[in-house]
């Protein structure tokens, strides 16, 4: 859990996603805390962790973000912000006020113990003063206790929509890239304005402990010196803390114990219900769980910022202690050499006032370590506007000038590989890559009806990844209507391509929904229109019969995200609790095959956008019995006017015999490309997968 010695010097450390290599004057520093391996870059041009120029870029950067964030906040409820700043300007001088009227009531009683008799009246007042002020602070408290929720549910919806489009708009590189932080949220702009609020409350408070402190202690002129020795343990502190928060560095979850355990915990979601039940694995995967916790042992789990703010000596602690400590010696010493100098209400005020600064300060510091987490976590956040993406925009639109004018625009699109090598990311970072596609080279032409047939893992589904750019190819080009792919604007052309595949979801929203949103323009459409367009979607994707089934028909929510619960109910009784516990909306499920005829609604639906001129059809089929497969794919050639299809599946058979081009794949490469006739004369890869799939129609038979 400590620093690995050997790699404490100034050369390339080498990272799981790469070489992490040193720039000049600093050295790359790899410290194992707890569960996380943690590359961290330091200077070497000086004897300090931070020199004078490191720590005034670090104050310019956090200031700028400060000013961001709270500018940004301010802007979203100028009243609220107003109402509550007063609100707690009032709070923090709380203190102050109420010691400084009770130091009043004592030097009254004090005075009147010397002279034999107090001043009542003073003393009334006095009392009186500090009642109506701790009723004044308990009404303020009491109006203002609303107003930080209502600001957090502004500040929180407002980043929750900046974090839900960005995620929205990652491309799929950069999110199976996994560089992301555990806790970035849309809670963490607030908690971090909150703390910068609270933080900047607590310092006007101490200076008005200050104030008071050196004002009670002037009659002696020790004011300014007593005030100064206050601040000197929060000065010692910040001189030797420990804190990674604002050194460049990579965390990685390197224990495997660790990653277990919270790979096993995942398994727990709905998710994995099913999977986990019809398995009998629940008590496979406690026992793993244990297991893995046992090996994980006392090994911390903490975030490693905090585990390396603990890891230090006990020496600097013991001096901010007795630096902590130089108030009371000081009014003790005061009071054995010049005890004429303070009275007995000044000692007692200064040292109540010296406890209380010094929790004041305590409080500063907490809000201190958890403003430099959080800042860099709001950082993170803002680094999604400027986030480098894996997939580019092109500067061509789609459909171009060319292409509009070639004589074949109507028949559809036009694809063309050269020499294309393509591997997955993740993949790289072995000695031998594993290529997906390898020096790959085929023609596909407008309007052609293409099979791409072979066995698992052979590169088949590649190919549309690419045309689609979900990736990018390695090496080689993809030319779409004789322009590089990678030049033609994405949304564009991902306007003018209709996917059917079986990695495609039902999303948590209603039937009508799920298929409507093939055409995202449907909630433009009158709600007739809308409708004949769904119901023949529908039709055309054979779920007619699904949502007829369904209790809600079109209006029926298959996955619908809600809450409900009961708690301390008698289930089996018959109390009117237990009554509207059944009563309770249920979530309806069906078959995969079901499924998947509405999700190929969806994506007849997406040919009413007229703009389709590439049909991708990628084992859309693996749950639906052969005659509802044979009804889709006839659905969807019926459909092939003015558009250039592809078939990737397993069972190809009845789709052969209708192919412009059947192109085979074995291991990343094009071995065999001809039509149906062709390919079984040359009794090759295709001969083999035809006859293999042949045996096994006639075996269902049987």
């Amino acid at each position: 859990m400590g620093v690995d010695a050997e790699e404490k010097k100034p050369l390339s450390t080498t990272c799981d996603s790469g070489k992490a290599k040193s720039k000049p004057g600093t050295r790359i520093e790899n410290l194992q805390l707890g569960v996380y391996r943690v590359l961290v870059e330091r200077k070497t041009s000086s004897i300090f962790e931070i020199d004078l120029k490191d720590l005034y870029e670090i104050v310019l950067s956090r200031t700028k973000l400060v000013r961001r964030l709270v500018a940004e906040v301010v802007f979203l409820a100028p009243g609220l912000m107003f109402l509550m700043t007063l609100a707690n300007l009032w709070a923090s001088i709380e203190n102050v006020v109420l010691l400084s009227l009770e130091t009043k009531i004592l030097k009254i009683i004090e005075i009147g113990l010397s002279d034999g008799g107090a001043n009542g009246q003073a003393l009334m007042f006095a009392v009186c003063s500090r009642l109506l002020f701790v009723i004044c602070t308990a009404l303020i408290s009491h109006w203002s206790r609303d107003l930080s929720p209502s600001l957090r549910k502004k500040v929180t919806d407002y980043y929750g929509d900046f974090l839900m489009t960005k995620n929205l708009n990652m491309d799929l590189p950069t999110a199976q890239a996994n560089l992301k932080d555990r806790e970035l949220s849309s809670s963490v702009p607030w908690e971090a304005f909150d703390g910068i609020f609270e933080l900047s409350v607590k310092c006007f408070g101490v200076i008005t402990e200050l104030g008071f402190v050196a004002h009670v202690a002037r009659s002696g002129n020790h004011g300014p010196i007593f005030a100064l020795l206050c601040i000197g343990k929060p000065v010692m502190y910040l001189l030797t803390r420990k804190s990674l928060w604002d050194m460049p560095r990579i965390v990685q979850t390197n224990n495997e114990d660790y990653v277990r355990m919270q790979s096993l915990r995942w398994l727990e979601g709905k998710n994995f219900r099913m999977e986990v039940i019809t398995g009998n694995i629940a008590q496979y995967i406690m026992n793993e769980f244990n297991k893995a916790r046992g090996a994980l042992g006392d090994i911390r789990t903490e975030h490693p910022e905090f585990i390396y703010s603990r890891q230090d000596s006990p020496l600097p602690g013991c001096i901010s202690s007795v630096f902590g400590d130089l108030p009371v010696l000081y009014y003790a010493a005061i009071a054995f050499l010049a005890p004429s100098s303070m009275s007995l209400t000044t000692i007692a005020t200064l040292q109540q006032a010296s406890t209380l600064l010094r929790w004041s300060f305590w409080d500063i510091f907490f809000h201190l370590d958890n403003m430099h987490a959080l800042l860099a976590r709001v950082q993170q956040l803002y680094d999604l506007e400027t986030a480098s993406v894996a997939i580019k925009d092109g500067h061509i639109s789609y459909p171009s000038a060319q292409t509009t004018s070639s004589s074949e625009f109507d028949k559809g699109m036009a694809f063309e590989l050269r020499a294309v090598t393509f591997s997955y990311p993740g993949s790289k970072s072995s000695s031998e890559k594993t290529k997906a596609l390898d020096n790959v080279s085929f023609r596909i032409d407008p309007g052609q009806l293409v099979v791409i047939v072979g066995a698992n893992g052979s590169g088949k589904s590649t190919f549309i990844k690419l045309i689609t750019r979900l990736y990018d190819a390695d090496s080689g080009k993809v030319l779409v209507d004789g322009e590089d792919v990678q030049d033609y604007k994405v949304a564009e052309l991902r306007q003018a391509i209709a996917t059917l595949t079986q990695d495609h979801h039902l999303f948590p929203l209603s039937i009508e929904e799920n298929i409507g949103l093939g055409y995202s323009e449907f909630l433009d459409l009158e709600e007739k229109e809308r409708m004949e367009l769904i119901n023949e979607a529908s039709k055309r994707g054979g779920a007619e019969d699904v949502i007829a089934k369904l209790g809600k028909g079109m209006k029926s929510v298959l996955d619908p995200y809600m809450m409900q619960y009961g708690v301390n109910i008698d289930e089996d009784g018959d109390s009117e609790l237990a009554k509207e516990l059944k009563e309770l909306d249920k979530s309806t499920d069906v078959s995969g095959g079901e499924r998947q005829r509405i999700v190929a609604a969806r994506t007849f639906m997406r040919f009413n956008s007229k703009k389709v001129r590439f049909v991708a059809v990628d084992e859309p089929s693996s749950a639906l019995d052969a005659e509802a497969e044979l009804n889709l794919f006839n659905n969807l050639r019926e459909m092939r006017q003015g558009k250039t299809m592809v078939f990737v599946t397993h069972r190809f058979g009845h789709l052969t015999k209708h192919a412009d081009k059947i192109l085979c794949m074995k291991d990343g490469q094009v071995v065999e490309t001809g039509s149906h006739a062709e390919l079984m004369a040359m009794e090759g890869e295709y001969h083999k997968l035809y006859n293999i799939q042949a045996k096994a129609f006639e075996s269902d038979k049987e």
